[in-house]
């Protein structure tokens, strides 16, 4: 496991926020280098967890998130492992939802989500 540096990657969200991301004939949207590295480096770094669904289902989210809870908890929530579980299961979920990332990251959910496991973390 690799360290995942925060600064570095609420850095390229915050300019990824708000911009297009094209989705041509292709089966997932054309994201940028920034975007891919930082999805990279999160899924291997000691931030992920690996028992994303675990962890939801231990905080009562057995059937998924809706967007508009994911940006509340984003901004309210005071658990560094639920936030942990969510960015866990967004990183994972473009597998399986091409798009996924394209929504929260123009959106600025993403951001949000990453702003808040780190400053989570510091306090802890």
């Amino acid at each position: 496991m690799q360290a995942f540096d925060f600064d570095k990657n609420i850095s390229i969200l915050r300019q990824a926020k708000g911009q297009a991301i094209p989705w041509h004939e292709t089966t997932y949207p054309s994201y940028t280098a920034d975007i891919l590295t930082f999805a990279q480096s999160y899924f291997k770094s000691d931030e992920y967890d690996r028992n994303f669904d675990r962890t939801l289902r231990q905080h009562q989210f057995h059937e998924g998130l809706a967007e508009a809870d994911v940006a509340q908890l984003a901004n309210t929530s005071q658990d560094y492992s639920l936030i942990r579980a969510i960015v866990s299961a967004i990183i994972r979920g473009e597998k399986y939802t091409p798009g996924m990332w394209q929504a929260l990251v123009q959106n600025g959910i993403l951001l949000d989500l990453l702003v808040r496991e780190r400053d989570l973390k510091q306090k802890a």
